[in-house]
């Protein structure tokens, strides 16, 4: 399964109330939108319709993130009235639901880019909100260097090491790489606004996983070895529990890891 097609089929069973990318390009995944939507890119090249109540917001993450109120577009007022008109959930200003549902992250393709891009998605989102990081599995050495090396093709840089860095640093959340096409997905679950494990060990972290080239990427990632197929996981009980949003964080995380954990046979 391509990852458009993917991203798709994410969209209809998460059913998210807001959304957030970074890293439009040409604007095909930004056209799967149907919601509230903020994207973020420096310089999109956007050849295809959107339908998505959009700001379009033409600077780098860094500086999008740095702003006073960034998510301010995808925000619910205290008026449920004119929430209703901008599609906005009605009582979000009352409820806590002024969050992030879905965020997909395609941004700059080195790993210490991926890694703030996340900390600071993290801060807007809530326990049932999901995270995309793409280009998370490449497919050879070549492919994930950080010096890019051809002007065409895929090209993941080393982004992949989001993916041992969270399991050290942060293992109360729950992810999972899907096996999508042509260089994978990292899906995150049960984020924590006020954990700042990962903020607070920045420095450290980009200190000892960004390395020059040429990267090695583990045999386990370029095999693809834990992951799951993405047909599986889209038919999961994830999804209306998450869509739902109407257990509680805990309970709600014990099926989304419970759900994973038969995905992988464990």
């Amino acid at each position: 399964m391509h990852r458009h097609e993917f991203l798709q089929r994410l969209h209809a069973v998460l059913k998210p109330r807001t959304y957030l990318e970074i890293g439009t390009n040409d604007g095909r995944s930004l056209a799967l939108s149907r919601v509230p939507s903020i994207a973020v890119d420096p310089s999109p090249k956007i050849r295809t319709k959107l339908h998505c109540d959009l700001q379009l917001v033409t600077s780098t993450s860094d500086s999008f993130f740095s702003g006073r109120q960034p998510m301010g577009h995808l925000m619910s007022g205290r008026n449920p009235l004119r929430n209703a008109r901008r599609g906005r959930p009605l009582f979000g200003a009352y409820t806590g639901s002024n969050r992030v549902d879905l965020a997909f992250i395609d941004g700059m393709h080195l790993f210490e880019y991926a890694l703030r891009d996340f900390i600071n998605t993290e801060r807007f989102s809530s326990w049932s909100s999901v995270v995309v990081l793409d280009d998370m599995l490449p497919r050879n050495q070549a492919e994930a260097v950080r010096e890019r090396v051809t002007p065409s093709g895929p090209w993941t840089g080393d982004v992949y090491k989001f993916i041992p860095v969270v399991a050290a640093h942060r293992p109360d959340l729950i992810t999972v790489q899907v096996d999508t096409q042509p260089t994978g997905v990292f899906l995150v679950f049960g984020m924590d606004p006020a954990n700042t494990v990962l903020k607070d060990g920045y420095d450290a972290i980009v200190q000892e996983w960004v390395t020059p080239d040429p990267q090695k990427v583990p045999e386990a990632l370029l095999e693809r070895v834990e992951a799951v197929e993405p047909e599986a996981l889209l038919g999961s009980r994830i999804w209306p529990v998450l869509a739902r949003r109407r257990r509680g964080r805990a309970a709600g995380l014990r099926t989304v890891r419970g759900e994973l954990a038969a995905l992988r046979g464990y």
